[in-house]
C-alpha cells in the first residue's frame, strides 16, 4: 500500500510523499560494482515518525488543509514492508520503497496537483554522492542488476530541480541520507540514476510564467562528502532534531495575525542549536553535524503554524568549562528576586547549565565565583539564550 490518507481539499492541500528504506537484499554482499549497504534501522523509524507526526500533532498545524500522504518504508527483517497504523485507523502494510513503488507513490502524489497546493517530499535510506551526477537516494531493490546498479537509485538534485516545473509553487524537499562516495561507486562513470520526473527547456521558467513564483526548500542532513546518521532503534540525528524543531522550538516568527511560524530560517537555528539545547552531553558531538539549507523563494517559505512562541532554553556556561562547577549560580527575573534556577557547586554541579525559561524576557544570571560574583543579563530569545563567563 502506498496511500495512507486521503482527503478532499478545496483551495489547494498539503501532499506528503515519506520514503523510508532500511534494509536492501540485494546489496547485503560486496559485489564488483554494488556497494555493499548494512542495514539503517533509523530510516524506517525516521519515516515512521514522521508520517506519525504529519497525520498527528502537525495536521492542522499546516497553512492548508491536509490532502493525502503516501508511504513506502522497509526495515531490517522486514524487506518487503512494514506494518504501520495511522491515527485512529486500522494497521496497514506498506510497501518497499522500490523503484517502481517509488514511482507509482509519485505519480500518485502529484496526481492532480494545483499551483495552490504544498508539496512536501522526505527520504531517508543509503545515499551515495556520484562525482557526475551529485546527490542520488538508493531505492531499496539496489543492486537487482549486479551490473547495472544505478537505475534503482534516485537522482536527488535532477528529481528537486525538475519539481520545479510542476504547477504546485510551494515545496519542501527533504532528503536524510548519506553524500559521501564509497570506492565501488567511483567505477560508476556511465551511472544512470533515476531523475523521478523529466524537465523541460526552459520548464522552469515556463511553470513561474504560468503558475506564479517557486518557493522551493531543499533540506539536506549531509554536505557532499559527508555521512548522515541514525542510532540504533532511533530516527536519524537529523530527525530527531527536525521533530523537535517543528514539535515547538522552531515557532519564532510572528505573522501579523499573531500566529507563529515554523520557517526555513527559524527550523535552521532550531536544528543547529539542538546539541547544546537538547542532547545529553555525551552525545554534543553526535548531535553536532554538516547540513544544507537552502531555498531559491523570494520570501522566507513557512512551513508550520500556531497560537504559541517556541520556548527558549537558558544556556549557562563559562570558559574554561570546568570553572561554572566552582560557582554559586542563580537564576532571576528582574525586577522579581523569585530564583528561576539555581545551581551550587560540587561534584555534582554541571559545566552545562541548562533551565527553561519564559521567551522574549530578560533574565539576570548571577555566579558567584571564589573571587568574587559576576551578573550578566539575557534576554530570552528563541530557541536558545547564552550565558558565558
Amino acid at each position: 500500500m502506498t496511500r495512507v490518507f486521503e482527503a478532499p481539499v478545496a483551495g489547494g492541500g498539503v501532499r506528503v510523499l515519506i520514503l523510508g528504506a532500511g534494509t536492501y537484499p540485494n546489496a547485503q554482499v560486496p559485489q564488483p560494482r554494488v556497494p555493499t549497504l548494512p542495514d539503517v534501522s533509523s530510516a524506517a523509524k525516521s519515516a515512521l515518525d514522521l508520517a506519525l507526526r504529519v497525520l498527528g500533532a502537525w495536521k492542522d498545524l499546516f497553512e492548508r488543509p491536509l490532502a493525502s500522504v503516501d508511504l513506502l518504508v522497509n526495515a531490517p527483517g522486514f524487506p518487503d514492508g512494514v506494518s504501520f497504523t495511522p491515527p485512529g485507523q486500522a494497521a496497514l502494510t506498506l510497501a518497499a520503497p522500490t523503484l517502481a513503488n517509488i514511482k507509482a507513490a509519485r505519480t500518485r502524489w502529484l496526481a492532480g496537483a494545483e499551483k495552490d497546493d504544498i508539496l512536501l517530499f522526505y527520504c531517508c535510506g543509503h545515499g551515495i554522492w556520484l562525482p557526475s551526477i551529485s546527490r542520488t537516494f538508493l531505492a531499496a531493490d539496489f543492486g537487482a542488476d549486479p551490473e547495472d546498479p544505478w537505475p534503482n537509485a534516485v537522482a536527488l538534485d535532477d528529481f528537486r530541480f525538475n519539481l520545479g516545473e510542476r504547477k504546485p509553487r510551494r515545496q519542501w524537499v527533504i532528503f536524510d541520507c548519506c553524500a559521501n562516495t564509497p570506492t565501488a561507486a567511483l567505477r560508476a562513470l556511465a551511472a544512470r540514476p533515476d531523475p523521478l520526473l523529466v524537465g523541460d527547456a526552459g520548464g522552469r521558467q515556463q511553470a513561474e510564467d504560468q503558475y506564479g513564483a517557486l518557493s522551493q526548500v531543499t533540506l539536506a542532513s549531509s554536505t557532499p562528502g559527508a555521512q548522515a546518521f541514525g542510532k540504533d532503534q532511533r530516527a536519524s540525528r537529523f530527525m530527531e532534531a527536525f521533530l523537535e524543531a517543528c514539535d515547538g522550538a522552531a515557532f519564532m516568527t510572528q505573522d501579523a495575525d499573531g500566529k507563529w511560524w515554523v520557517d526555513q530560517q527559524s527550523l535552521e537555528r532550531a536544528i543547529a542549536t539542538y546539541a547544546v539545547r537538547v542532547a545529553p552531553s555525551a552525545d554534543q558531538a553526535y548531535f553536532t553535524f554538516p547540513r544544507v539549507s537552502q531555498t531559491d523563494a523570494n520570501d522566507i517559505p513557512r512551513l508550520l503554524k500556531r497560537d504559541q512562541t517556541a520556548p527558549c532554553t537558558l544556556l549557562v556556561r563559562s570558559d574554561p568549562p570546568v570553572r561554572l562547577t566552582q560557582a554559586e549560580l542563580t537564576i532571576t527575573c528582574p525586577p522579581s528576586v523569585a530564583v528561576v534556577g539555581r545551581q551550587v557547586p560540587g561534584p555534582a554541579a554541571l559545566a552545562r547549565f541548562r533551565q527553561q525559561v519564559a521567551p522574549w524576557t530578560t533574565y539576570a544570571v548571577e555566579a558567584v565565583f571564589p573571587e568574587g560574583p559576576r551578573v550578566i543579563q539575557r534576554l530570552a530569545l528563541p530557541p536558545l539564550a547564552e550565558a558565558v563567563f
